[in-house]
């Protein structure tokens, strides 16, 4: 790790400090309730419907990754936005998806290889957004919302680095967030740094691999797609504890599987995707 980077020992006192005196508190909220849940107490009840989670703000909404999509979520009443971080050239941890910019923005290469400077001014989707750094994006909601904090590319960063730098600025939040990474690295980095953050691996494949990793990191919940989704997932997570959050949920139709297989969160493009499966399976429980 390189001579400045905070060190580990001083970041969580530094979190420390900020919960001391009232400020944002660097723990998070993986139970579906308004306070933040620790390992000892992970459950959500399934009676009341799976929370929603705004896929980079649902992204089928508004412009993604955006201070509009962020805002725009939030006031549509979800209880979860998700965005994807990535480190600039000069180590700025933004808001982005793709590891180019040609495909989202205005702008052309790598962000890894791109100055912060011109990374902020890129346009993203004609939309008159730009892309904005990771403490515009946590300044543009507010509690209850939990923020999904998807370790997405570190760029010319070390995941510790990278870690270190993320929740400095997410330990100022002042609601609760939480961490999830496809790359078992970046969430090995946070339970190294700060073992209060909650975790979640991501993945559309490799279950085995993916629960073995949730096993050896205590991780607090499963980020899975509906392609591995099935009953004995589910089972298993809630039997060890762990939260299942499914994505990505683009009809109702593709929300009434998880709802019925008794997911605890639903990771959405649109918003209120539960709202109509949910009520399709209790009609069909009820019958005519």
């Amino acid at each position: 790790m390189s001579s400045d980077t905070t060190s580990s020992t001083d970041l969580v006192s530094r979190r420390n400090i900020i919960k001391a005196t009232g400020a944002a508190v660097g723990s998070t909220m993986l139970a579906g309730t308004a306070t933040a849940k620790r390992q000892d107490d992970r459950s959500h009840d399934s009676s009341e419907g799976p929370y929603s989670t705004a896929h980079r703000g649902y992204r089928d909404v508004f412009p993604q990754n955006t201070v509009a999509a962020v805002s725009g979520s939030a006031k549509l009443g979800a209880d979860r936005i998700e965005i994807d971080l990535e480190a600039t050239s000069d180590g700025e941890i933004v808001a982005f998806h793709d590891t180019r910019l040609d495909q989202l923005t205005d702008k052309t290469g790598l962000v890894a290889e791109t100055h912060s400077k011109e990374v902020l001014e890129a346009e993203v989707l004609n939309s008159g957004e730009t892309i904005p750094t990771l403490s515009e994006t946590l300044a543009a909601t507010r509690p209850p919302v939990t923020m999904n904090l998807e370790f997405k590319d570190r760029g010319p960063l070390s995941w510790e680095e990278f870690t270190e730098r993320t929740l400095e600025i997410a330990y100022r939040y002042s609601g609760d967030f939480y961490a999830s990474s496809f790359d078992h690295d970046a969430i090995r980095a946070v339970r190294q740094i700060d073992s209060s953050v909650d975790i979640a691996p991501i993945f559309g494949g490799n279950k085995d691999e993916n629960l073995a990793v949730a096993r050896e990191l205590d991780a607090e919940a499963l980020n899975c797609s509906t392609g591995v989704l099935d009953r004995e997932l589910v089972e298993t997570a809630h039997d060890e504890g762990r939260a299942v959050n499914v994505w990505t949920i683009d009809s109702w139709r593709e929300a009434k599987m998880p709802i019925e297989l008794g997911v605890d969160g639903l990771i959405a493009d649109y918003p209120h995707m539960a709202t109509f499966a949910t009520d399709g399976v209790d009609r069909g429980n009820h019958g005519r």
